[in-house]
């Protein structure tokens, strides 16, 4: 009788906030245990950690529980704790080398890898572990880019580049959370790679509730009955494009005649600015900050029209939980958002994008735009065909 096929999966995140690649990873890996149930699979966490002079420089709150094993969801992680050196930091950001000492940590990691038949990594820091662990021990490894290790931090950083080359082109296959994304990473970094486009998918916790449960969610909020409701969720970041979002909201106010709401969700370095910007409009916008990931079916059941403007933008994780939400979503063309939103609600980037997207949330606002979640961007889907790409390739 064959022996049971042991799987790790790698993943970097943080404990404390559960949202984004952290419950993609988490969503996969529960949906690839129902269908590979003669699998042993493992899931491994790195999370880096400041002390002393380090923290003081960054800013960065003090962690001082790191449990050795994570119990989230079901799902036994294994943590990795990993505390970040000054002189990794004079390295990378002055030399413009490798950080040794983390590199080193990662090596060890790798050597921990050892036994397993298969690793699924992701993003460029597991993907990195994964690589040294299949280089010395012959196992074939998996990368999956969900966004940012492609876009955003190989075009500013020339030895996050030259990594993600690197892994790229070593992978036994890299998995895309987009076709967008992978056209994107074989334009601008390397096409010498075997690619496979595996969609993210939403919880089931984020469906359409019933009116009534709306009414009160709104109402619990200062939403008026009658108000409509047009919002953005995600991180407040120069990528996510939130600096027009006043402009849009304001838009909106001057095409759409009914009574509007306006909620803008989420925390990040341009906050204080997409505030600002709002108070000096006189656009009455609610901004409840972080909010935690279990609120977020009730905080989209309450978006009639989601607006996403991003510079980037690797799938739209969001634009998923606000369509099985009933709610509607139009944006940029980032990327892999045309994807998940349709063509028809995605515009470019230039000059006329407030405009085009402003129109188009009234038309959304006013009935005139069917939209639903794109066949295939769901976990079952996605688990599917994952296992598929490993008993294809002999890997499990």
């Amino acid at each position: 009788m064959p022996s049971m096929k042991r799987i790790a999966v790698i993943f970097e995140g943080r404990l404390h906030e559960q949202k984004g690649v952290f419950n993609a990873v988490m969503q996969r890996v529960k949906h690839l245990r129902e269908i590979a149930q003669a699998c042993e699979i493992d899931v491994h966490m790195i999370e880096g950690y400041d002390r002393g002079l380090n923290r003081w420089l960054h800013g960065t709150p003090r962690i001082a529980d790191r449990p050795a094993v994570a119990h989230i969801d079901m799902v036994d992680v294994r943590m990795h704790w990993y505390r970040h050196r000054l002189a990794d930091t004079f390295l990378h950001k002055v030399l413009h080398r490798p950080a040794w000492f983390y590199r080193r940590w990662l090596s060890h990691l790798a050597d921990e890898l050892r036994g397993y038949d298969l690793l699924s990594a992701h993003d460029r820091i597991a993907g990195t572990a994964a690589a040294m662990a299949s280089r010395r021990y012959g196992m074939p490894h998996y990368i999956t880019w969900h966004g940012a290790s492609i876009y955003t931090d190989p075009p500013r950083d020339p030895v996050y580049r030259q990594t993600t080359i690197e892994l790229l082109e070593h992978a036994t296959c890299n998995f895309f959370v987009s076709h967008g994304l992978e056209r994107y990473a074989r334009a601008t970094l390397t096409d010498r790679f075997v690619g496979e486009v595996l969609y993210n998918g939403a919880s089931t916790a984020f469906r359409r509730y019933d009116e009534a449960t709306r009414r009160r969610l709104k109402a619990a909020r200062g939403i008026a009955p009658e108000e409509r409701v047009v919002g953005f969720v995600g991180r407040m970041e120069a990528v996510k494009n939130v600096t027009v979002l006043d402009d849009i909201f304001d838009e909106v106010s001057r095409l759409y005649p009914h009574p509007l709401h306006f909620v803008a969700v989420g925390d990040g370095p341009l906050r204080g600015q997409v505030e600002l910007l709002m108070r000096e409009r006189g656009i009455p916008c609610l901004i409840p900050g972080n909010v935690p990931h279990s609120q977020m079916p009730d905080w989209m059941n309450c978006i009639d029209v989601l607006v996403l403007p991003s510079q980037k933008e690797g799938f739209g994780l969001v634009a998923v939980e606000a369509l099985q939400c009933g709610a509607h979503v139009v944006g940029s063309d980032a990327q892999g958002l045309p994807e998940v939103i349709g063509p028809d609600n995605a515009f470019p980037l230039d000059d006329e994008l407030v405009e085009h997207v402003s129109r188009r949330a009234v038309e959304m606002l006013c009935g005139h735009v069917t939209q639903a979640t794109p066949p295939g961007m769901s976990w079952p889907a996605t688990a599917r065909r994952e296992w598929e790409i490993y008993r294809a390739d002999g890997s499990a």
